[in-house]
């Protein structure tokens, strides 16, 4: 995908943020600029970004990012708009980022942080019988707080520092979180106890779509209306999730 840089590769030409005078209401948190900006809205990450000058914000994928204007004049530059992260200011390509207000309405008063998961300490676990094994690793069934659940364990490569499956571990965790539709195994919370690095998902309590079809007569009816609800599932993930994403592995036996 192409970026904007190229007009200005060593970022000359653009103006600095430094020209712009931005100030934080003590009261809301909302910065103001003394040019035309746009309302408060926040924007999602669809890809990676790497900032390449003082004035840029770095993008990785799941990211949310305040826009504070989107007016080339601010950012110098026409496909740059002007954002923030965290409490840094700074200037990235707007065709790397989506918004989907819906999706921030619903999850109110996280609407700071809209993909935040939910911390689970290892202790509150109980796990039982694997149901499952994945690239992502084990799949466990288990109790938290007295809810049946699923726990993927992430599995742990020897020649990986435990801090970049950490990282991993957190990066799916962001992704899943934004993920809101009746047929999309819900996110309960994520553990980050290292080496207890784990998922926590919601228990299909039916098992496979393989085995409910292994030796049994369906109804077409029944078919056609599980049919309907994968495909639904998909279009959501594909089409319509705050960050789009391709399952590339959809099979009856997941």
């Amino acid at each position: 995908m192409d970026v904007p840089q190229a007009v200005f590769p060593n970022g000359e030409g653009r103006l600095s943020l430094q020209d712009h005078v931005w100030t934080e209401s003590s009261n809301s948190g909302a910065w103001a600029h003394s040019a035309p900006v746009c309302p408060r809205s926040l924007w999602t990450a669809v890809f990676d970004y790497e900032a390449s000058g003082e004035d840029e914000l770095s993008l990785r994928r799941g990211d949310v990012v305040e826009v504070l204007s989107k007016d080339a004049a601010i950012s110098g530059d026409e496909g740059w708009w002007t954002g923030k992260i965290n409490h840094r200011v700074g200037i990235f390509p707007s065709n790397y980022v989506t918004y989907q207000p819906a999706i921030y309405r619903a999850v109110g008063a996280r609407e700071s942080d809209p993909s935040a998961p939910v911390r689970i300490p290892f202790s509150e676990l109980v796990l039982q019988e694997i149901i499952g094994v994945g690239g992502f690793g084990k799949v466990y069934r288990g109790t938290w707080k007295d809810q049946e659940v699923a726990v993927k364990a992430a599995r742990q490569d020897p020649d990986e520092d435990i801090k970049a499956t950490a990282d991993s571990v957190k990066q799916e965790a962001k992704l899943f979180s934004m993920l809101q539709h009746p047929n999309i195994i819900k996110l309960e919370g994520v553990c980050l106890e290292e080496p207890n690095l784990c998922l926590v998902m919601e228990y299909a309590r039916g098992g496979t779509l393989n085995r409910a079809l292994t030796g049994r007569r369906i109804p077409p009816h029944i078919l056609v209306n599980w049919a309907v609800q994968i495909a639904r599932g998909m279009q959501y993930l594909h089409e319509e999730a705050v960050v789009p994403i391709i399952h590339r592995d959809l099979k009856s036996s997941n």
